[in-house]
């Protein structure tokens, strides 16, 4: 698999990780703060981190923790101020997690302001935004020569193995040689970028070429819809001839593809310029999404199958199963309070296949919300 490219420096935070975090019980440390990207204030980075690393230790034995538990949970941020390397690829923000025997590190395009919980649960709502608002997407860039398949976040994009997708048209299972009698050639049509099929031959050539387009057409889909996850919710992006996306729909039963195309042939396009046509797709559909759930979440509540407010009502149901969505307002996704009810909500409802999303506002004005599957 390749490596990530990243178009800022910053880490992908898949929902898996959202879910280890939201549901991990136990003494749990969260650290956030702004960071410098450049300049000579990249230097104080480490420095600040060493003294917020403190403060945390300081807070761990005020609730009675023990100097061995305190150097288990927090040795391995002390042990990331010496790597150098890290240190000088920073974004705008950092966010640190520990507690006994589990870590983790994210650097995000937010510049939080300096924050120290110490709880019996982890802040996990501050990386809700980055994680989920800014989302992770998919795409299938791809011509008649070339295919790959990409995940992307805002700032990162990581190209995957295809599995049964075919690299191309000449790597489709079964037979893909028209009659002898019959030459036969792939091109675009003017101004489209690449991709049409065109058969030179005698009697039925042009059909011939329709067939291995459909054909070709049919593998890939069914090789992505193998590749997708289960309960796989993630936009994705066909990156391809525009004329192929009707088609490409009618062969994939998955919902979350996105109604518009990342046109042109990508066959030349390195992963960052793959990442750049395709978000400038994704965003605009992330937004609508957000803003199509905020609407169905006021139904929802008027028939009786949402929860407004109350992150309390919100963790119970989540821990039941029973929310299918967890609807959370940007404003309570900021790092200077402390975890409460809602960032396990998080995780829960990640946990049993629900969805998280961020929304600018939601009806009612508050501040989050679930709509329920029962």
């Amino acid at each position: 698999m390749a490596d990530v490219t990243r178009t800022a420096e910053v880490d992908p935070i898949p929902m898996t990780d959202l879910a280890e975090l939201g549901t991990a019980t136990g003494r749990a440390v969260s650290i956030f703060l702004p960071t410098a990207r450049a300049g000579a204030e990249v230097r104080e980075n480490p420095i600040r981190v060493k003294s917020l690393i403190k403060e945390a230790e300081a807070q761990l034995r005020a609730h009675g923790v023990g100097q061995g538990e305190s150097d288990e949970i927090l040795g391995p941020l002390v042990a990331l101020l010496e790597d150098d390397a890290y240190w000088q690829r920073l974004s705008d923000g950092l966010a640190l997690f520990a507690s006994a025997g589990f870590w983790r590190a994210y650097r995000v395009a937010t510049a939080f302001p300096e924050a120290v919980h110490v709880s019996d649960r982890f802040a996990v709502r501050p990386l809700v935004p980055a994680a989920v608002g800014d989302g992770e997407f998919v795409v299938l860039a791809g011509s008649q020569n070339k295919v790959r398949l990409f995940e992307g976040t805002a700032a990162t994009i990581r190209e995957l193995d295809l599995g049964s997708i075919p690299s191309s048209i000449e790597d489709m299972a079964g037979d893909t040689q028209p009659p002898p009698h019959q030459q036969q050639r792939f091109s675009a049509g003017p101004g489209t970028g690449g991709g049409g099929g065109v058969v030179h031959g005698h009697g039925t050539g042009a059909e011939v070429g329709d067939v291995q387009l459909e054909k070709f057409l049919r593998q890939v889909a069914q090789g992505l819809q193998e590749a997708l996850r289960p309960n796989d919710r993630r936009p994705l992006v066909l990156a391809a001839v525009g004329e192929h996306l009707p088609q490409f729909r009618g062969y994939l039963n998955y919902e979350h593809l996105v109604d518009e195309v990342a046109a042109g042939n990508p066959d030349a396009l390195s992963p960052a310029e793959v990442h750049e046509r395709a978000w400038a797709v994704v965003w605009p559909a992330m937004q609508r999404r957000a803003a199509a759930v905020a609407e169905r979440f006021g139904d929802a509540i008027g028939a009786g199958r949402g929860l407004a407010g109350g992150g309390s009502d919100i963790l119970r149901a989540a821990r039941e199963g029973r929310v299918a969505t967890l609807l959370v307002s940007r404003r309570r996704c900021t790092a200077d309070h402390g975890p409460d009810d809602l960032d396990a909500a998080v995780g829960h409802v990640l946990a049993t296949s629900g969805s998280v999303i961020v929304a600018e506002s939601l009806p009612k004005d508050v501040a989050e919300g679930a709509i329920l599957r029962f």
